[in-house]
């Protein structure tokens, strides 16, 4: 009978842990992010924000990336600043380690039934030689920083999101699911669409070719 009071004792502890550090990540969400990041409402223009969306940080961001990226965020996700304006070009503030493991837990549950999980393979060689190709043909890389046999290792655009280390970063279906059309996660974002639209083949081309870049 002891033995099995410990137990629940220990269980309610551990259960009491875990709803501690969820409820403390979602006060620092409330209380720091939200300054910055919109965690709910409806996709809005990116001239309107100050800093990304996290409405879908869930299925956006792969979680290792995001618990070494959150303590020490030296990685510029727009290296001209996300709104162009000189203040936003500020550090991003780099938290501690366990207040760093309960935002993730937060964000991860931060997610848009409109990004199906599992639709993203790795490419095929084919699928990729394509997606290379549409890549460059479309001109993806004038606003985009991509991985190229440069001295610094890439080159391209800085107008836009940078693209290094995208298969660490970010969840494929996630980028699937943007590039299909940018403007339902950022209206009148300025984003290039091809008219007319490319087929869904070779939107998954692309995806895939990008999901190679480090």
């Amino acid at each position: 009978m002891r033995i099995a009071v410990s137990i629940v004792g220990v269980a309610a502890v551990c259960v009491s842990g875990i709803a501690i550090a969820a409820d403390s990540g979602e006060k620092t969400v409330k209380s720091l992010c939200v300054q910055c990041h919109r965690i709910e409402g409806k996709p809005a223009p990116r001239k309107t924000k100050k800093a990304p969306d996290l409405i879908w940080a869930g299925n956006k961001y792969q979680q290792d990336w995001l618990l070494a990226w959150l303590q020490k965020p030296e990685f510029k996700h727009y290296p001209i600043g996300y709104d162009f304006r000189p203040e936003r070009k500020k550090p991003h503030l780099a938290l501690p380690a366990d207040q760093t493991k309960a935002v993730a837990a937060f964000l991860a549950k931060q997610r848009d039934a409109r990004i199906k999980v599992g639709v993203m393979k790795p490419g095929t060689p084919e699928q990729l030689a394509r997606g290379e190709k549409l890549y460059r043909e479309h001109g993806c890389q004038n606003c985009h920083l991509t991985p190229a046999n440069t001295p610094k290792g890439y080159a391209g655009g800085t107008s836009s999101t940078s693209l290094l280390k995208l298969n660490e970063r970010l969840n494929p279906d996630w980028v699937y699911r943007f590039n299909q059309n940018p403007d339902d996660f950022e209206p009148n974002s300025g984003a290039y669409i091809p008219k007319p639209p490319l087929p869904d083949e070779d939107i998954y081309a692309i995806t895939a070719f990008m999901m190679t870049f480090k």
